[in-house]
């Protein structure tokens, strides 16, 4: 053991595997020591990934970027071992999946990329084992709109959640959909089985009573159960290199789930309570520091050179409209239609604070003119149609004491803390974990003291 120290839903593992966070590639995975075992090709402490699991791997990430290397697949699973780990010890799934609420569970998300994983590594001798028109369903339970509505309907009750109560959900688990088989082994699908495999959309249309949808989504479970079944039997994984797949596919939902939670995240949409925490306490000197060096970030308009036309009616606009795109000049226009002198009048922002055709001009690109747009509603007048073209914009930059400022640097400054932070996190738990890997299944002789991060 060394001392310690200081990436949708069917894409599937690999998909995943084709890139690391910018914040974890800036430094390898160390190894601590080597494996004899010809089957196994990574241990991180006491889990491992077969030399089969890892082949599977390979085939599927090389049909993207044929040129990935064994050592750069099993680096990527190493860190997501590692991070995933303690992300299961440190947090709950409520509370790393937060953010999430409106997409698929964790559990629905880890077997459907299981399964796509699999489908796109035994390609075709799965599809030879499946037959034509799904031969590996055995009956098909009818399932009709009625049903649904029994079953899920409301009774106009307000929906505040998706949530089943216990009661329902066992009359879920008790209406059959599918029976299905792989090998000797049977299988079922239930309705409640395809509930629990849908986000936010799909259990809407549940509660549609979309008897066609439920049954398609059936049948795509069918096919995802006939897949899990067959690897685990014929396909050289073996039950364990099934599971070992499984948990690494958890294990990178986890790992990306906390890069969320702890604002290092590729996507900022999401909101971390951590960037939340480090922005409040960011110094003003930092702000002032982010300010001068990035002041292509706060540039802002402070003052737009436009010109106007205003017609009764949507027809009248259209023409000119389409007069303008041919080529007339935007001024010409004006007097010729008596729709005003064709003067370019300069606005600045508070007249954009006031005027609604002000905004308009601040958002418009100096250049073309806007098309035809119809005034807001204002009393018993009836609205107009106007075509905006602005001629100059003048920019300059937001004052460094602004709360545009303010907001905008801090939260910058919060995210690449963040981003530092977890690489730091990142490199104490590779450290601390005990990582041995098989030369022979990297392709080479001698095990490396440290694999480098590239995929």
């Amino acid at each position: 053991m060394k001392p310690s120290s200081a990436m949708g839903l069917m894409a599937g593992l690999v998909t995943a595997l084709l890139c690391c966070a910018p914040a974890l590639a800036a430094s390898g995975v160390p190894i601590d020591g080597v494996l004899s075992e010809p089957r196994s090709a990574l241990r991180v402490n006491d889990w491992t990934l077969s030399t089969a699991a890892l082949d599977a791997l390979l085939r599927v990430v090389r049909e993207h970027k044929p040129g990935v290397t064994p050592s750069q697949v099993v680096t990527a699973a190493a860190e997501d071992r590692v991070l995933g780990g303690y992300a299961r010890r440190r947090y709950d799934e409520a509370k790393l999946f937060a953010g999430e609420r409106v997409r698929f569970s964790p559990q629905a998300s880890v077997e459907a990329s299981l399964a796509t994983t699999l489908q796109a590594a035994f390609r075709e001798p799965l599809a030879k084992a499946m037959g034509p028109a799904e031969g590996y369903i055995v009956k098909r339970h009818p399932l009709t709109r009625e049903r649904l509505v029994a079953l899920l309907d409301r009774g106009g009750k307000l929906r505040l959640d998706d949530r089943l109560p216990a009661a329902r959900a066992a009359k879920l688990k008790d209406l059959p959909l599918i029976d299905g088989r792989v090998g000797a082994q049977s299988y079922r699908i239930t309705l409640y089985d395809v509930w629990e495999r849908q986000d936010v959309q799909g259990r809407d249309a549940l509660y549609r009573f979309d008897a066609g949808f439920a049954t398609q989504q059936a049948r795509q479970l069918a096919r995802d159960r006939f897949t899990l079944g067959w690897a685990a039997q014929n396909s050289g994984l073996g039950a364990a290199g099934v599971e070992q797949l499984r948990q690494l596919v958890a294990d990178r939902n986890r790992r990306n789930a906390l890069a969320r939670l702890l604002g290092s995240g590729e996507d900022t949409h999401y909101s971390s309570p951590e960037v939340e925490r480090l922005q409040r306490n960011v110094e003003a000197g930092a702000i002032r520091k982010y300010y001068d060096s990035h002041k292509a970030e706060f540039t802002r308009t402070d003052k737009v050179a436009m010109r106007s036309m205003r017609f009764a009616d949507e027809a009248q606009a259209r023409a000119v409209a389409d007069q303008l795109s041919k080529g007339a000049r935007f001024e010409d226009v004006m007097r010729r239609r008596g729709a005003g002198d064709g003067v370019a009048r300069w606005v600045d922002s508070d007249a954009a604070r006031r005027s609604w055709i002000a905004q308009l001009a601040f958002a418009q690109p100096p250049g073309p003119a806007s098309p035809p747009i119809r005034e807001p509603e204002a009393g018993a007048a009836a609205p107009g149609w106007v075509i905006v073209k602005v001629d100059k914009r003048v920019t300059g930059l937001h004052p460094p004491d602004s709360e545009t400022v303010r907001f905008a640097a801090s939260e910058a400054i919060a995210r690449q803390r963040a981003a530092s932070n977890f690489a730091g996190l990142r490199a104490r738990l590779l450290s601390e974990a005990r990582i041995e890997v098989n030369p022979a299944a990297l392709g080479v002789r001698t095990a490396p003291k440290l694999l480098e991060s590239g995929l």
